[in-house]
C-alpha cells in the first residue's frame, strides 16, 4: 500500500483519505450522511470523503473515544515500566 493522502478543505468543510491514487474510472457511493466511499471499477475501496466535517457528531466522537482508549493504553504501558 502507497502512503495514505489527506487533504482537507477548510472552505468547504471536507476531508479526503485516499488509500491509494484514483483510478482513471470508478464510482462513489454514500454509505452515511455526509460519508462517501470512493471505488475503482473492480469494486476495491481507493479513497474516503467526508462532507460537513465539523458536523460529523458521530464520526467525531468515534474518533475521540479510540484517541482516549490509546492514550489510556500507552499510560498504562507507561505505568508498567515504571
Amino acid at each position: 500500500m502507497e502512503k495514505v493522502r489527506v487533504y482537507y478543505n477548510r472552505g468547504m468543510d471536507t476531508i479526503d483519505i485516499w488509500f491509494e491514487d484514483p483510478p482513471e474510472e470508478g464510482f462513489s457511493r454514500e454509505i452515511s450522511d455526509g460519508i462517501i466511499l470512493k471505488y475503482g471499477l473492480n469494486g476495491s475501496v481507493f479513497g474516503v470523503e467526508i462532507l460537513f466535517l465539523s458536523k460529523q457528531e458521530k464520526l467525531l466522537e468515534g474518533v475521540k473515544s479510540k484517541f482516549e482508549e490509546s492514550i489510556n493504553e500507552l499510560i498504562n504501558m507507561v505505568k508498567a515500566l515504571a
